[in-house]
């Protein structure tokens, strides 16, 4: 049997916030990053029946049979002789939303019990723990887009109504996953600077000595809706029509120079809440054992999303 790693990062998104294009990013490298000595393990592996992490590891809210291995045994499994095993699943920590498409709020609230769980039956193999945050209004602007793609066709100003983006509070919510025991140490950025960090986000993530060698996608992975294709998709939600609507009008009406990209909010609470993510930035700064992963700006504004 393979040894143990001898340390794990565990990646739990946030939800919209660039973690499709950090996951294709890292399984496009996975073989340069596995002759290094570092396993990869995503969404394409952790989503797949019996696979993810709660039943793998046998975890007491896992749906799943007991596992056939023990928690050191599935380590050594998955790590197959290599040094460092790296996971990445924003699923881990809960849905974004529930069934009739409602942001959860607080964000997560069983995250920090699920990933306590976790880090506790890897013990005592070291484990990092990695976050994206993102402006709170543009993180539930995001959550819109994909209710519509989930088939909630909701409108604006109602689910506006439904979800009050001063609930999404981060320096809370990682304030939280401190109090984990276990944790070596965690590493957050903005989705905003995720294009400039990419790089430096990879090399923490995988504790790879030179990044020079791995390939980078500049592309956007997911493409948010245009102003008309929601307005195209409420009014043929409204007639009755099933299926893909959202998917369907985004392909006919992407964002681009003849379709300018869809806002949930007003410019002024857009300002609003500049603000006080920029006060939960500093909170989340100043935090002992957490490290905010920003390179410097590069002069390029183009920002890809997943």
């Amino acid at each position: 049997m393979h040894p143990l790693p001898q340390s794990i990062a565990l990646h739990i998104g946030a939800h919209k916030t660039a973690s499709s294009h950090l996951q294709n990013v890292l399984y496009k490298n996975r073989g340069l990053l596995a002759d290094d000595g570092i396993r990869i393990y995503g969404p394409r592996y952790l989503r797949m029946p019996g696979r993810n992490l709660a039943a793998m590891f046998g975890l007491s809210w896992s749906e799943s049979p007991p596992p056939r291995r023990t928690p050191k045994r599935q380590l050594k499994f998955l790590v197959k002789g290599r040094r460092h095993l790296v996971l990445s699943e924003e699923n881990f920590v809960g849905n974004l939303a529930d069934l009739k498409g409602r942001t959860v709020l607080p964000i997560y609230p069983t995250g920090r019990d699920r990933i306590a769980e976790l880090v506790a039956k890897w013990a005592p193999v070291e484990t990092d723990l990695f976050v994206a945050v993102r402006d709170p209004a543009s993180f539930l602007g995001s959550a819109y887009s994909q209710a519509m793609f989930g088939g909630f066709h909701i409108r604006p100003r109602q689910f506006r109504l439904r979800n009050d983006w001063r609930a999404v509070d981060w320096a809370d919510y990682i304030d939280g996953l401190r109090t984990i025991d276990g944790l070596r140490r965690i590493y957050v950025w903005r989705q905003e600077d995720y294009h400039q960090s990419q790089s430096l986000i990879v090399k923490h993530l995988t504790r790879i000595s030179d990044v020079e060698p791995l390939k980078f996608i500049d592309k956007r992975v997911h493409q948010g809706l245009s102003v008309t294709a929601v307005q195209t998709t409420l009014e043929a939600s409204s007639a009755g029509e099933k299926g893909t609507l959202a998917r369907d009008a985004r392909r006919a009406f992407p964002v681009g120079k003849d379709h300018s990209l869809f806002e949930l909010y007003s410019s002024s609470t857009l300002r609003k809440s500049r603000d006080i993510y920029a006060a939960q930035m500093a909170r989340i700064a100043q935090m002992d054992g957490v490290t905010v992963l920003q390179s410097p700006p590069t002069g390029d504004a183009t920002q890809p999303q997943g």
